[in-house]
């Protein structure tokens, strides 16, 4: 995996993934390994936003938006869990 910075996407391979979001928590399967995630209501958004062409920082924009809190602090937490979804096979980086 490379390094993530604030201009690197993310893509979902739905092949892989299963997910559905319930009551603001996302849950995921990953078909191939068959483990099981969850998400509270920030990173179930991250999640969401995670479409193949927004940029971390993108989402980071749409989070500070949505959850009005430091921009700084925002994008490392997103740089965080999308690293985090990409070592677990749920996410790819471009």
């Amino acid at each position: 995996m490379s390094h993530l910075v604030p201009d690197s996407v993310a893509t979902k391979d739905p092949s892989q993934i299963i997910s559905r979001t319930v009551d603001d928590e996302a849950l995921i399967i990953h078909l191939t390994s068959g483990s099981y995630y969850s998400l509270n209501a920030v990173g179930t958004r991250v999640w969401e936003s995670i479409d193949g062409t927004r940029t971390v920082e993108d989402i980071a924009k749409i989070i500070q938006t949505e959850f009005d809190a430091d921009f700084d602090r925002i994008e490392t937490e997103v740089i965080s869990l999308v690293t985090d979804l990409a070592q677990e096979g749920l996410v790819q980086i471009k």
